[in-house]
């Protein structure tokens, strides 16, 4: 049909508490073939709205459908899809007085706005095996309102820095530096400065002269150890 889709979720209850789930609906502008009526409805979309029916070809000879009558549907006794299922809250306003019956297993006629229609028992198809159809459309706010919560932005919180925070996100702005390869180059920070650093310098100095001592004893590991300072370096 092409119908432009809205999206909704929706949830359809059957028998044994059985739910489906819809999310896209569309508006069907609905019209008797036979008068002048004719109304909009917002149906729920479905893969399928139930199995082929009726399920067997039914044998209308014997129940004498009277000729004065506008069927809504000629085809009615053949297998085959159901397009639209109209929910009981549209039926009734739909519905006329006309009504006809007959004794014994036979369907009742029931006049609408869209034409008659036929409902009841059939000798043909009355069966204890027969796969019986029931649906009940409600639509789920409580699940509507909690997939929009997945879309909606939660507020953050006034975060307050530190004395300590502040300072080093100072020095981040004063000190970073992009280079002409792109990269950028931010100094590191000192908690404290650097002439209360105390008496390291002559640690470190020992610490260095014992490096070069090893590298100097392992020609492939000097190698490696040069490469990766150059590395850094660039």
């Amino acid at each position: 049909m092409r119908l432009p889709r809205t999206q909704t979720h929706t949830s359809i209850q059957g028998i044994s508490n059985v739910n489906t789930a819809t999310h896209h609906s569309v508006s069907v502008h609905l019209r008797s073939r036979h008068t002048d009526w004719h109304t909009i409805l917002d149906s729920a979309i479905l893969s399928n709205i139930t199995g082929t029916t009726p399920p067997t070809r039914l044998d209308t000879s014997s129940w004498n459908i009277p000729t004065d009558i506008n069927l809504v549907d000629e085809q009615f006794s053949q297998p085959g899809d159901i397009d639209l299922l109209i929910g009981a809250d549209s039926f009734y306003e739909m519905s006329r007085p006309g009504r006809r019956t007959r004794p014994g297993n036979f369907p009742v006629l029931q006049e609408t706005v869209l034409g008659w229609t036929l409902a009841g028992q059939t000798q043909a198809t009355t069966t204890p095996d027969n796969v019986q159809h029931t649906f009940l459309l409600r639509e789920d706010s409580r699940l509507e309102h909690n997939l929009n919560r997945f879309w909606e932005v939660e507020p953050v919180e006034q975060f307050t820095m530190t004395a300590e925070q502040k300072a080093c996100e100072e020095h981040f702005l004063t000190n970073t530096t992009q280079q002409p390869d792109g990269r950028f180059m931010v100094k590191l920070p000192t908690k404290v400065e650097p002439t209360q650093l105390g008496t390291s310098r002559l640690s470190a100095q020992r610490r260095l002269h014992s490096v070069e001592r090893r590298l100097e004893r392992d020609p492939d590991l000097k190698v490696q150890y040069h490469n990766f300072i150059k590395e850094n370096e660039k």
